[in-house]
């Protein structure tokens, strides 16, 4: 029997450019029994699904290094944590270089641009006078340049060698030929002080470091979202043993154990109060701003802060199983994750480099054949080489994504996948469960309606004393219905649940019967309610019938009250121009109630768990592109062969595991967010690809010479390194908008519907 696959998380790097991520997983996809490779460039990381009975780490790791690059296995929940250290190292590194290469390259520019400008050098270095002495200062000047970009040549040429060729290769092979035919033009037999580009090599170096350290600095920022739910995990705790309180590393705290929890402190774990009572601050789990009272007996999670008061909390869970744990491996998940819409890109990019470099030679190889001088080629070959940019195309989706389910999740909306983020683009109809959905979930007691003379507080009391013993939530709501009242204690005896039907009981002596109209029929009770009782039942209600020793006594009418925020929520959902359905396994009246109050009109009511699927699977049949929202076990198939299976965050665990969205607040305004932050991360993926396309479609043959001929723009190999450097930054820099939506979108849609 064959083993199940396992998932390996790498940190990879040496990868600069999209181009390098198709060769990681072209390299990681040809080890034996790895079944999929996903590499994402925005954070360096490669996720492996892979059978660990012919491929293990190491071969894993070896793989990628013969590929070129270098690769190490990550630790488990460490992704982004190590992410966020490794970017800010990166950038201290590039800014370090870039400042170098620009305290260099500027007298160079500064030397080179001297004769035309008219600017009189000293005679040691004058280009009348002492040519030689003059090209020297410009190499000796573009020296350091070229060690500052060292790694464009290190990992350039041996990405080449490896037939892996990628961004850094266009760079050193352009750099190279400016810098090998200035060398030429220096010491070989003309003297041609005309013909030296040390200043454009230097010049391409630095604004492409340049635009690598702006990159940097903006894929750290698009992390913060996830960096700022990884800081409200707090090193340490206090624990109350024996009435004494110690501070110890969060690590050593374990099940079981009282903590205590001072004001403005965050909950380390999560876990139940067992004294004091706070409100406390959720928003960075649920997105909900107003901060939630708790009170003993009352679970809280871990990273939520205390606003006021003091609490003691018994540890339920730690480490690993804590939900802000689990929130963030779920995005984790989500942004090493890609999109189908990454695919195209993905697929240009693997062949990108080489077709730039066909396309460099053929343009050189036309301007000479077309007579012109070797400056002129030189620079065409070069403007092309240094103008072409595989990063945009690399980032356009992962920055996007990773931006994107980062605000979901400071939102209260987890996407599990980049596959998720992009269907719920495209859903055109949305199912939804009622009860624990579009309901409260829980039934209330709306009226109580007596005959034969009864009194209204007796009946109550006589019911509910009853259903003491009964755990049926109509049951358990008539208890608490009672409980509004000082009712005295009541003797209770011979308790007898009757299962489908209702309870039996004798209660200070007398027999009481509750429960449905079949349980009276065999308790030989004759239900007559008068028509000026019947007009008052509520429609959609559900009825339980009291007997009082062997007569009808009256009727409690119990309704799953509907969420205040559904209706409001179901009109934006069809705003948004998607059909709204209900989907629920209560009686047509119940059903019909429900979609009178929120505005449903069509529905499918008294549906068993596995005819909810088939009705789903019927809609998409005919075309439909289905989202599906429930929170209970019987949702699970429904979820499952939705597009997108959306679960409330308290839902059963099988609900939660089968679901592609989870909203930790049970609000289905956060549906509508959801949509939204879906429709605008696409919009922004598109962006970023179009104009990653365009760029390199339209900078590519005007860096070539292509409009020269007919009275065009040529463009030198600095204006082109320019070009190229602000591409891939102004890709990162429009995902980075997408941070606004929480501001701009998400917070005022919960404000707007409330």
């Amino acid at each position: 029997m064959d083993q199940p696959l396992q998932v390996i998380n790498l940190d990879i790097q040496g990868m600069t450019c999209a181009g390098c991520v198709s060769s990681v997983e072209k390299a990681l996809g040809k080890v034996d029994g790895v079944d999929m490779a996903e590499v994402n460039f925005a954070l360096n990381r490669a996720s492996v699904h892979y059978n660990p009975e012919f491929a293990n780490s190491s071969q894993l790791v070896s793989a990628v290094e013969a590929a070129g690059f270098s690769a190490k296995r990550l630790k488990e929940n460490a992704d982004v944590a190590e992410y966020s250290e490794q970017s800010e190292e990166e950038y201290l590194r590039l800014r370090s270089r870039m400042k170098f290469a620009l305290g260099f390259s500027v007298p160079l520019v500064l030397l080179a641009m001297a004769p035309m400008l008219g600017v009189s050098l000293p005679v040691l270095i004058a280009p009348e006078t002492e040519p030689l002495n003059y090209g020297m200062v410009q190499l000796l000047l573009a020296l350091p340049v070229l060690w500052a970009g060292r790694d464009f040549y290190i990992k350039g040429f041996a990405a080449f060698f490896h037939w892996s060729p990628n961004m850094d290769t266009l760079i050193a092979i352009g750099t190279s030929a400016a810098v090998g035919f200035s060398i030429w033009n220096l010491f070989g037999m003309s003297q041609n002080m005309e013909g030296l580009y040390f200043e454009t090599a230097g010049v391409i170096i630095s604004l492409i470091l340049l635009g690598k350290s702006l990159e940097s600095k903006s894929r750290t920022r698009a992390s913060e979202a996830i960096n700022s739910l990884l800081k409200l995990r707090p090193k340490e705790a206090v624990l109350m043993h024996n009435g004494k309180e110690s501070r110890i590393p969060i690590d050593l705290v374990h099940s079981g154990d009282v903590l205590k929890v001072r004001p403005g402190s965050i909950i380390p774990v999560d876990g139940v109060i067992v004294e004091g009572s706070s409100y406390v601050d959720e928003s960075m789990l649920t997105g909900e701003a107003l901060p939630v009272k708790k009170t003993i007996g009352t679970e809280v999670t871990g990273g939520t802060l205390i606003t006021n008061g003091v609490l003691e909390i018994r540890v339920k869970r730690v480490g690993a199983q804590t939900t802000l744990s689990g929130i963030i491996h779920m995005v984790e998940n989500a942004q090493m994750a890609k999109a189908p819409v990454s695919r195209m890109a993905d697929k240009v990019a693997g062949v990108f480099v080489p077709i730039v470099l066909l396309i460099a030679a053929v343009s050189g190889i036309l301007w000479w054949v077309s007579g012109a001088e070797a400056n002129e080629i030189l620079s065409y070959t070069v403007a092309v080489l240094v103008i072409a940019c595989p990063c945009a195309l690399g980032l356009a989706t992962p920055i996007a994504i990773l931006v994107g389910t980062g605000i979901g999740a400071r939102n209260g909306v987890l996407f599990r996948s980049a596959v998720a983020l992009e269907a719920a683009h495209d859903l055109d109809t949305f199912f939804m469960d009622k009860t624990g959905t579009l309901t409260e979930g829980r039934p209330k007691v709306t009226k109580v309606l007596t005959t034969g003379g009864f009194e209204k507080e007796l009946l109550l009391l006589y019911a509910a004393s009853a259903e003491q013993g009964s755990e049926h939530p109509l049951g358990r709501a008539i208890v608490e219905e009672a409980e509004k009242y000082n009712f005295e204690s009541t003797e209770i005896s011979g308790f007898e649940a009757k299962s489908g039907f209702g309870v039996k009981a004798k209660v200070n002596g007398s027999t009481i019967i509750t429960g449905n109209q079949s349980l009276m029929q065999a308790e030989n009770i004759f239900v007559e309610i008068p028509p000026e009782i019947a007009k008052q039942i509520p429609f959609g209600s559900t009825s339980v019938f009291v007997g009082i020793e062997g007569k009808f006594a009256g009727v409690i009418c119990l309704e799953d009250q509907v969420r205040p925020e559904s209706i409001k929520a179901v009109s934006k959902i069809r705003e948004m121009g998607l059909e709204v359905v209900m989907l629920t396994g209560d009686q047509q009246t119940s059903a019909d109630a429900v979609a009178q109050k929120t505005g449903i009109t069509n529905l499918h009511s008294a549906v068993i768990p596995e005819e909810k699927s088939k009705i789903i699977k019927d809609y998409q049949q005919k075309g439909c592109r289905v989202g599906m929202i429930g929170d209970g076990i019987n949702d699970a198939p429904a979820l499952a062969q939705a597009e997108v299976g959306i679960s409330m965050g308290s839902g059963t665990d099988v609900a939660l595991e089968t679901s592609d969205l989870v909203l930790m607040k049970n609000d289905l305004r956060h549906v509508v967010v959801a949509l939204l932050l879906s429709r605008a991360t696409l919009r922004n993926i598109r962006q970023n690809l179009f104009w990653a396309f365009g760029y390199n479609v339209i900078s590519i043959p005007v860096a070539a010479g292509l409009l020269v001929p007919i009275g065009g723009p040529s463009l030198h190999p600095m204006l082109a390194a320019a070009a190229m450097a602000l591409s891939s930054v102004s890709v990162v820099l429009n995902s980075l908008r997408l941070r606004n939506f929480s501001v701009s979108q998400g917070s005022s849609i919960i404000r707007e519907t409330a």
